[in-house]
């Protein structure tokens, strides 16, 4: 694969994800741009179940500060509880409140009717190569480096 072609990738991520976003402050639904990264951490403790601070910031690569930035304003609506560590009382685990697994399901709803809307452009085939496609790459365990 060429540069090029790299960059047009990029470049069409880019602009998906924005559109999304636009359609998002179209419906007026999400007024918060972080509330989508916010659904993205509800998914990921609900689906680690308790993982600890520090596993949230290294799956988002952020620091372990700005990772407590991103999960106090769900602590704050309920949607998470923070829970100490039974075994090393330093540490802080965290668990999806029955509140915030409604607010997670909610919000995938909504996002799965923006999605369906961009998708509807793509025919049957063109939805299961995309499928094929983005399962490969999100199978893909290994990052190689361009000499």
């Amino acid at each position: 694969m060429k540069n090029d072609s790299i960059s047009s990738i990029i470049s069409l991520i880019f602009n998906t994800s924005r559109r999304l976003h636009q359609q998002a402050k179209k419906e007026n639904d999400h007024p918060d741009p972080f509330s989508i990264l916010r659904l993205e951490v509800l998914h990921y403790v609900s689906e680690k179940k308790n993982p600890l601070m520090k596993e949230v910031a290294d799956y988002f690569c952020i620091t372990p500060p700005s990772a407590t930035s991103l999960v106090s304003p769900l602590v704050k609506s309920q949607a998470i509880k923070r829970v100490s560590d039974k075994n090393d009382r330093r540490a802080t685990r965290l668990s999806v409140t029955p509140k915030g697994m409604k607010k997670l399901k909610d919000g995938f709803g909504k996002i799965q009717n923006r999605m369906r809307k961009i998708l509807i452009k793509l025919n049957k085939k063109e939805r299961e190569n995309l499928i094929k496609i983005l399962k490969k790459l999100s199978s893909s365990r290994e990052i190689t480096k361009q000499k």
